[in-house]
């Protein structure tokens, strides 16, 4: 046996006395408690044409929610801002942030058009093909993915940023 396979036997035997592996668990909110995942929800390629992305904590990569679109409002980076009334079992991607936006979720469709910011135009003019298909109306029960993030510009409220996808939610 060879000095190379001799350390390899080594190290291998040292890792196993070290007991079982690790398990990494799900992702949880900034109450501990774990956030809604799903197998289906995969991220898409709009992470990068999120203007100022510093200023997101990101807790976990894709999650999805559903509930009940309350309002939206085009916002000077191009993106939109919608509220979603979350349904039972939902509520705890929340955070105490969140309650003084009336306890709703803020969803953020990145470059959704052509932003008035500076700093933001470069950053959509080099998203190909933004979220296509419109977005959900004041009423819409749905279900959203995206990127789950503490915005720490807006004293750490929880947000999907930036939405994925989203579709309509049966009754």
């Amino acid at each position: 046996m060879g000095m190379r396979s001799v350390l390899i036997a080594a190290l291998a035997s040292a890792l196993a006395a070290c007991g079982p592996a690790v398990q990494i668990s799900s992702p949880v909110n900034t109450r501990g408690a774990p956030l809604p995942t799903q197998v289906t929800c995969d991220p898409t390629d709009q992470d990068r044409y999120v203007y100022r992305p510093g200023r997101l904590q990101v807790v976990a990569a894709c999650i999805r929610v559903t509930g009940m679109v309350v309002s939206s409002t085009a916002e000077a980076d191009g993106d939109v801002h919608i509220n979603v009334r979350l349904d039972a079992g939902d509520e705890g991607v929340l955070t105490a942030a969140n309650v003084e936006e009336h306890g709703y979720l803020i969803v953020e469709p990145v470059c959704q058009f052509p932003p008035l910011q500076a700093e933001a135009i470069r950053v959509c003019a080099s998203d190909g093909d933004p979220l296509g298909g419109g977005l959900p109306a004041a009423g819409a029960h749905v279900f959203m993915e995206g990127r789950y993030a503490l915005d720490l510009q807006h004293h750490g409220w929880a947000e999907l940023h930036p939405l994925y996808r989203w579709g309509a939610v049966s009754p």
